[in-house]
């Protein structure tokens, strides 16, 4: 569900490969982000995987931050 969600938003076409080192935790700066507490534990998987509401929410919720990071918003 929520990479028919992603795609649908257009997000896959948008993730390169520093987005997905971000979203992982993996990123060389250490004051960037904690490593501790990385991007996708904030995520419920267990519902987006069978929840078409959930993925949506959570896709609404990527596409806030990938613009964050882009520096479209905010």
């Amino acid at each position: 569900m929520i990479l028919w969600a992603l795609w649908r938003r257009g997000l896959l076409a948008r993730i390169d490969s520093e987005k997905l080192h971000f979203f992982a935790g993996c990123v060389p700066d250490r004051l960037a982000l904690s490593r501790r507490y990385p991007l996708w534990r904030a995520l419920p998987w267990w519902r987006m995987l069978v929840s078409p509401r959930a993925a949506a929410g959570v896709s609404a919720w990527l596409e806030y931050r990938m613009n964050l990071y882009d520096g479209a918003e905010g």
